[in-house]
């Protein structure tokens, strides 16, 4: 908890009040102030949802971010959740009716890691991909599992951002099996590790990974495979696209025969 004089402050700031979020050191520590997000417009999300429609993979589809104090009040819940579960997550420190306070952990992300060092930051990635294990095997998930999302210093710090809560739309093994598409789409190319190197990797984690996970994994290497064999052109596709199909490449390899046999045809509906 923070002291009155603390909300005084955090109050009579603009900040937060105009950007949303606000950086601020109090005699507490340095926290993270956060307004309440406004809803967005529905197109992205029928952008999204109609991919996702196409590809006949209905856990890539967009999960609603309400906004206002709904929103707050789904990502107060997912982190106690999270915390509750031993997952490295910011503490939340003083609720009120258009904000919260939390702990504040960092301003590096694997995101920026990956495009500043690229493979060198393979230590980092694999450690994120440990916890990422350690958050689905206590029966957690995680949502917005993007790189920009994971803290990260010389180590791993903490997961942040869960404004939405993926069970009102899938079931939690396509949760958790999302987080890993999620995960993958937003690290595989700033990481441009070889095909070798990240097969033994993806082995090394994803065999440790729940068997209803695994099945959607290989539902979704079958699903996704048809766009590796597209052209890999970023000027003609754009980043995001490029991303998904080395996630298609990567998840079909991983699925190949002598690693795990794929499931019947049947469970693709």
């Amino acid at each position: 908890m923070i002291s009155l004089t603390s909300i005084a402050r955090i109050e009579s700031s603009t900040v937060w009040r105009q950007k949303r979020v606000e950086i601020i050191d109090l005699p507490e520590g340095r926290m993270l102030v956060k307004g309440q997000r406004p809803l967005r417009g529905p197109w992205a999300h029928r952008v999204l949802n109609l991919f996702a429609w196409m590809a006949g993979v209905p856990y890539l589809k967009a999960v609603p971010v309400h906004g206002g104090a709904q929103s707050q009040a789904i990502e107060l819940a997912r982190l106690a959740a999270l915390r509750e579960a031993g997952i490295q997550v910011p503490e939340v420190h003083h609720v009120a009716p258009d904000y919260f306070v939390m702990s504040y952990l960092g301003s590096n992300d694997l995101a920026r890691a990956l495009r500043e060092q690229g493979p060198q930051a393979y230590g980092l990635w694999m450690a994120a991909m440990e916890h990422l294990l350690l958050v689905h095997a206590r029966g957690q998930y995680l949502s917005q599992c993007f790189a920009r999302n994971i803290i990260v210093s010389s180590r791993f710090e903490g997961l942040i951002d869960f404004e939405d809560d993926p069970l009102e739309v899938m079931t939690l093994e396509q949760a958790q099996a999302r987080d890993w598409l999620i995960y993958l789409q937003s690290t595989l190319f700033n990481l441009a590790l070889e095909p070798d190197r990240l097969d033994a990797a993806l082995r090394a984690v994803l065999s440790r990974e729940s068997e209803p996970v695994r099945a959607v994994l290989r539902h979704a290497a079958r699903r996704l495979s048809w766009l590796r064999h597209l052209p890999t052109n970023r000027r003609i596709w754009g980043k995001d696209f490029v991303s998904l199909q080395a996630v298609g490449a990567a998840m079909v390899r991983h699925h190949q025969p002598h690693n795990e046999s794929p499931l019947p045809e049947k469970n693709d509906a």
